[in-house]
């Protein structure tokens, strides 16, 4: 969620980790990869720590809605001037200066304490700085990278991605929460961004694509292209069938992790009936699944056709959904059962309860998760021309990341609302819906991709892609 979109070169388009190994022997590479993984795990861990902090404090889903979207509106709405800027400047300086201000900023929240209206302020200028970040970060490759070694050097920038959101948000960032507090978590992602900007420092300089000095009208005539593009983008789409379903699947999984982040802390209180910051409970394990799926994919799932794997686990996540919905009614109607049990053998207490068998569920539906986002994306990228992959790829994560937006703010808002007419059930009707949309749209998946045969052979060009799933 941290991560800011932007547009990848032509040769960063796909995610095979076959020839990643060789780049680790590049210093300047492993130095940028470092800065990276720790930007990335701290942003991350600051999302799950803010998060618990506007929940405790408001109650409000709906609040928490809005503090996601003050990570993810800054990616869109700077991607253009960020575009310019790192055009014609050295990308070193910028990744330098912008690692340290966020530090500089996640210290800030240490002064501000429960504030909510200024801790929204405050990272949705944290947001700012990483949407200037990432397109520098992306620009660098290229020129730090030998072109041969492009392709494994994309595939570690994506799968770093993917891993520092499962780890930070979903294990490390609850973790040091539950354990230590918010302030510590402030605290150690303030150095994170420290020593990122460490990590920078010995680079060589990523001198200037261009060598104008920016004007303001170029800063407008960019944001005016990037429109131009998104319309492109669309056309493209409609005018090819598998790109718009890869791009479908992509909005829901990403969706779908905005919602289940929004209504953590609330499923934490309501339905666990812990504190905000314990939806370690929940995201530690659903993090933990998303990794083990990515392993699996990478195992056994190589020879399987993508669009099978993924419509198994639609189908999968909606019994996932009702799972989570159904838990707190469920050990309530069992409780009479379960308490001889627990009375005769307590050690089999701590496998009964309400925490651990959603640690369980979360846990599946991290796997489904994987098994939906990571094929989609490698489908995607194999789907787009390379004339075109790279200017196509940035403005669709554009479209997709203005798609999610709307059901991370609906969601949260129809959870306080129900909440308010039947105290408790919002969080629950709300996984319920869910889970009927996720039905509708697994069982038009499987429709169509059973109709075009795509669930008993691979895509023409998986067959020679052997490590599609490499992630």
């Amino acid at each position: 969620m941290s991560m800011a979109h932007a547009k990848l070169p032509p040769d960063l388009g796909t995610t095979d980790l076959r020839a990643a190994g060789t780049v680790f022997r590049n210093r300047s590479f492993v130095l940028l990869w470092i800065a990276q993984v720790l930007s990335q795990l701290g942003g991350n861990m600051l999302l799950a720590a803010l998060m618990a902090v506007v929940v405790e404090e408001t109650g409000s889903n709906t609040l928490n809605a809005v503090l996601i979207l003050t990570f993810l509106v800054p990616a869109v709405v700077f991607s253009a001037i960020a575009g310019v800027l790192v055009e014609r400047s050295d990308a070193r300086q910028i990744m330098l200066v912008s690692n340290a201000a966020r530090a500089g900023l996640t210290l800030l929240f240490l002064v501000v304490g429960a504030n909510v209206a200024v801790i929204l302020v405050v990272n949705l200028l944290i947001s700012t700085v990483t949407a200037f970040f990432a397109p520098a970060e992306l620009t660098s490759i290229p020129r730090l990278v030998e072109r041969r070694h492009l392709l494994g050097a994309n595939s570690v920038f994506v799968v770093t991605i993917n891993g520092a959101f499962a780890v930070g948000f979903g294990f490390l960032g609850p973790l040091l929460l539950t354990a230590f507090g918010v302030e510590t978590v402030y605290v150690v992602v303030a150095v994170m961004f420290g020593l990122a900007a460490l990590a920078i420092l010995p680079l060589p300089a990523v001198p200037p694509e261009k060598e104008a000095p920016i004007r303001g009208v170029e800063a407008v005539g960019a944001l005016t292209a990037v429109w131009g593009q998104l319309q492109e983008g669309i056309r493209y789409v409609r005018t090819h069938r598998r790109v718009a379903w890869s791009l479908a699947y992509l909005g829901y999984s990403a969706s779908l992790i905005g919602i289940l982040g929004a209504l953590g802390p609330g499923f934490a209180t309501d339905i666990l009936r812990l504190r905000p910051q314990d939806f370690f409970y929940v995201m530690g394990p659903a993090g933990l699944g998303a990794v083990i799926g990515i392993v699996l994919l990478n195992s056994v799932g190589r020879g399987l056709p993508k669009r099978l794997v993924i419509d198994v686990a639609l189908l999968g996540m909606t019994i996932t959904l009702l799972g989570l919905a159904a838990i707190r009614p469920l050990v309530t109607l069992l409780g009479p059962a379960i308490h001889p049990i627990e009375a005769g053998v307590p050690e089999l207490s701590i496998f009964l309860s309400v925490i651990a068998l959603v640690s369980v569920v979360a846990a599946v539906a991290g796997i489904e998760y994987a098994l939906i986002a990571i094929p989609a994306q490698t489908s995607l990228q194999e789907e787009l021309p390379v004339d075109v992959r790279g200017r196509i790829f940035g403005i669709l994560n554009t479209l997709l990341s203005v798609a999610s937006f709307v059901p991370v703010i609906v969601a949260p808002i129809a959870a306080d609302l129900l909440n308010i007419a039947w105290p408790g059930a919002g969080i629950p009707v709300v996984l319920v819906m869910l889970a009927g949309a996720t039905l509708y749209a697994g069982g038009r998946s499987w429709r169509d991709n059973a109709r075009a045969g795509l669930h008993s052979r691979m895509l023409p060009d998986e067959a020679d892609e052997p490590d599609a799933f490499g992630e």
